[in-house]
């Protein structure tokens, strides 16, 4: 594949010169190199999210990690695959804007570059000025009276190519009229039309024209106080208290520890404490021996005064940021999310 590549230098504390270049508008082959520094300093952008702002003529557009931006092996260095809907002919500038945080709460942005779009030749106006345009225009024209003078003359012989505004009409008696209705069921006039027999409610009960069974109310149906027989529980529907959800129903099941603990695929969905005065740790097994669900999350709190760290089993892939592995501190919890099988992902106040 051919593609125009382009390489730039930012730094995120001062402006640093760079050899200006163009793009042509609507090209797709378009791939920018950045090396982002930090006074000096290749950027670490490890955990962190990448997007790129664009002002051009045609307003304000982003590009993100989703959105043509991929970071590459060296260190602060990603590119930027630019896409035409991104910008327009003309001047063009962007900021480099990085997120970075537990939530990526955190935003530095880089010095602006700015860069020319060149309009495309290939337009609109070119080719209303070929000359196949206008007899394209012609043929479409003609086509268009052909149709309507073809309509036209299947109304003046009466073909039938489909009525509008017909409505049914129960009233009407003519066969010959449009609104007819054909087959019409009789509407019964009386009980015996419908096998029923020609006497009043009363007369069909028990002597004295009352009902033999006497009716019971609703709560009677019920346990014994009238209540419902059925709790929330028994239709999988969440209990609430006051009309408000009940916090038991949201809440995150605790799984204590006192030692080094293997998790399982029971684990899924619930805060495992591991409370141990010594070192310990949290192994994680690989799928072959613990079938873990797709998306399995579970949180890892330290709960006592020894080292807690997260272990993979031989064949499993933790990845973390910075690969730091160690529970930083007591009563520190982390999450750690199964992005596939044997390949999980550990994220929270975690140390070396």
């Amino acid at each position: 594949m051919q593609t125009k590549d382009y390489s730039i230098t930012l730094d995120m504390m001062r402006t640093l010169p760079f050899r200006p270049f163009e793009v042509v508008e609507g090209d797709t082959g378009n791939i920018l190199h950045v090396t982002l520094l930090n006074n000096g300093d290749a950027m670490d952008l490890c955990g962190c999210s990448i997007h790129v702002a664009f002002a051009s003529s045609s307003g304000f557009s982003m590009q993100d990690e989703t959105s043509g931006i991929e970071k590459t092996a060296g260190t602060g260095t990603f590119d930027i695959a630019l896409l035409p809907s991104a910008y327009g002919a003309g001047n063009v500038s962007a900021d480099v804007q990085v997120y970075s945080g537990e939530h990526n709460d955190t935003l530095v942005t880089s010095t602006r570059f700015d860069f020319r779009c060149r309009k495309s030749l290939i337009s609109g106006e070119i080719i209303h000025a070929n000359a196949a345009y206008p007899p394209l225009i012609e043929a479409a024209r003609v086509a268009n009276e052909a149709a309507a003078a073809a309509l036209a003359a299947a109304e003046r012989i009466g073909t039938d190519i489909g009525e509008l505004n017909v409505q049914a009409d129960w009233s009407e008696t003519d066969a010959a009229q449009d609104a007819y209705i054909r087959n019409k069921p009789a509407i019964p006039a009386a009980p015996e039309d419908v096998g029923a027999a020609p006497v009043s409610h009363a007369a069909q009960h028990g002597p004295g024209g009352s009902d033999p069974v006497t009716p019971i109310l609703h709560a009677a149906r019920h346990a014994v106080g009238g209540a419902d027989a059925l709790s929330p529980a028994n239709i999988g529907a969440a209990r609430l208290v006051d009309g408000i959800l009940d916090p038991q129903e949201s809440a995150v099941a605790i799984h204590q520890q006192t030692e080094s603990y293997t998790a399982t695929a029971a684990d899924n969905g619930k805060d495992i404490w591991i409370s141990s005065p010594s070192a310990a740790t949290l192994t994680i097994p690989s799928q072959a021996n613990t079938a873990f669900p797709d998306k399995t999350f579970f949180f890892v709190t330290r709960a006592g005064t020894g080292t807690l760290t997260l272990v993979p089993e031989a064949g499993v892939t933790l990845r973390s940021a910075g690969g730091r592995l160690m529970i930083a501190e007591r009563y520190s919890t982390v999450l750690l999310r199964k992005l596939a099988d044997d390949e999980w992902l550990a994220t929270g106040n975690l140390t070396v």
